[in-house]
């Protein structure tokens, strides 16, 4: 049958104080690298692998809980990555698909300026160098098509518009701006 299950709990909260924290951490280190710390699920063979979740808690008086994802500073080198990967599908069957990565805004409430989150998109500044870039690209279909980009505003509500679109290079203070191009 089934192996059993393991809970690393913090106990609830009192009415008048909050639930214990939890803390997984690696040691420090005074030279050298410090330790890593992975976070994975079972090979399945004959089943689906398993999930991972990571839920942040509701707030009922104040706002939901945040959750952040950073990538290590370096203080004499290039900084940590961040990769985001969708899984691959190496199946033989014809309609194999590869996982799909969604980044999605909360939805907003409220009667009259219940605003949707936005979702932002930047490169990091260079401090000596140039900016970081942007890239935005479908995949390549190595025996048929590539996919389709699609870049839109969603359509307005009956009481309003739909939203603005602006495609612009930069301001510079000296020298020529970027320049702006569209070809097939």
């Amino acid at each position: 049958t089934s192996s059993g299950d393991v809970t690393v709990a913090t106990a609830a909260g009192g009415v008048a104080g909050v639930s214990g924290n939890m803390l997984l951490k690696t040691g420090d280190t005074p030279a050298g690298a410090t330790g890593s710390y992975t976070v994975t699920t079972g090979t399945a063979v004959g089943g689906a692998g398993g999930a991972i979740t990571m839920t942040v808690g509701s707030g009922n008086t104040a706002t939901g809980g945040a959750m952040t994802l950073t990538a290590g500073e370096s203080t004499a080198g290039d900084g940590g990555a961040l990769m985001l990967t969708a899984g691959e599908s190496t199946a033989a069957a014809v309609s194999s698909t590869g996982g799909a990565v969604t980044v999605t805004a909360g939805a907003g409430a409220g009667t009259t300026t219940g605003k949707g989150g936005a979702v932002s998109i930047s490169a990091g500044v260079g401090a000596e160098g140039v900016g970081g870039a942007v890239t935005v690209s479908s995949g390549v279909g190595t025996a048929t098509s590539s996919g389709d980009v699609t870049v839109a505003t969603a359509a307005g509500g009956v009481a309003g518009v739909s939203g603005n679109m602006l495609l612009k290079t930069g301001d510079t203070p000296a020298g020529a701006t970027g320049s702006y191009t569209v070809t097939t």
